[in-house]
């Protein structure tokens, strides 16, 4: 049986072997970061928060067989407060022509902005590469837990939505546009910077150009890499379109990463979350052949727990009685259902 919880301080060394995968901003493999980061996550989805902004909602993928974490996703409330930035660069075309040279150039630029008043993010999203593949759709079921969360408390979050996704890297720590780009107007390495940033971003805006770059001046291959998602982020990136993200004109200060968003309300997986009454009689194990599947959420109690569930021919989640005790519901309790894309 696997489940869905918000991460617990005895999840610590499971979710460093996690952000070990990936060593991303968003959950850099760093033992004090992922410390301090659980106990805002368990703030968070406690309330207890004086600025509900801050609030960073960290979910696992519980294996109970195996007794451990494997795999995590997450939310940031809002991603760009008063004193801590979000950035980006907008990219932008410019098209310029030569009647006397009959020539006509297409340049694209990158020109930093910021906002101090951001968005809702939804990212570092990481499966143990075991699970990938596996019935119980672990890449989806972490993918969409976190809009079941949001749906089931829209004022919590902002009316807009991004996703940041991972460039290609030449190697670990080594970012094609970052040595052609950042580095030159920071002096740091990559790996230096993305960590730094998990803190503070001030560099940025005390040191990258503030007027628009020309991209045309990179080499090729650097040009190539703006805006495209690596191969592992794929994946995430084709869950969030089918639930309505898309691209945005953005990309990542750092790697060039792309950006998508969407409209909270227009997310499907916000907008098809359902509750209903849980009936009396459990249905036995054995339908997971049904082709359609839904992440089954409940709350009761005070604490959030989710799990996959097959869904019937009448659209209704069958839950057996060990998808009943695995997330400690009993007959007469609200659940929710969100639709797997």
């Amino acid at each position: 049986m696997l489940t869905l919880r918000p991460v617990a301080a005895g999840d610590l060394d499971d979710l460093a072997l996690l952000a070990g995968l990936l060593d991303s901003m968003n959950l850099p493999r760093d033992p004090d970061f992922l410390a301090t980061r659980i106990a805002l996550s368990e703030k968070s989805f406690a309330g207890r928060l004086d600025d509900p902004s801050e609030a960073v909602y960290q979910f696992v993928l519980y294996d109970h067989e195996a007794a451990r974490c494997v795999g995590t996703s997450l939310i940031l409330a809002q991603h760009g407060r008063p004193g801590v930035p979000y950035y980006w660069l907008e990219v932008s075309t410019e098209e310029r022509r030569s009647s006397e040279l009959e020539a006509r150039f297409v340049h694209q630029k990158l020109q930093l902005r910021s906002t101090e008043d951001g968005p809702t993010e939804v990212g570092g999203l990481i499966l143990d590469p075991a699970y990938r593949g596996h019935p119980e759709r672990c890449g989806k079921a972490l993918s969409i837990v976190r809009f079941a969360y949001i749906g089931a408390h829209r004022e919590w979050f902002k009316r807009e939505v991004i996703a940041e996704m991972l460039s290609p890297f030449e190697a670990p720590g080594k970012n094609l546009l970052w040595d052609a780009f950042g580095a030159k107007f920071t002096g740091v390495p990559y790996r230096e910077a993305d960590h730094l940033s998990a803190r503070s971003k001030q560099f940025i805006a005390d040191l990258f150009p503030r007027d628009p770059v020309y991209a045309t001046l990179f080499p090729d291959e650097v040009q190539k890499v703006i805006g495209q998602a690596n191969e592992s982020a794929k994946a995430a990136v084709r869950i969030l379109e089918k639930v309505g993200f898309h691209p945005l004109n953005q990309v990542d200060p750092f790697d060039g990463g792309p950006y998508y968003g969407a409209a909270r309300d227009a997310i499907s997986s916000v907008r098809g979350r359902r509750e209903l009454v849980l009936p009396g009689i459990p249905v036995q194990q054995g339908a997971r052949s049904e082709p359609d599947m839904a992440l089954l959420s409940t709350e009761a109690g005070g604490h959030f727990r989710a799990t996959v569930v097959p869904l019937g021919s009448d659209d209704a989640p069958i839950v057996s009685e060990g998808c009943r005790t695995a997330l400690d519901v009993r007959s007469g309790n609200r659940v929710s259902v969100t639709p797997l894309p």
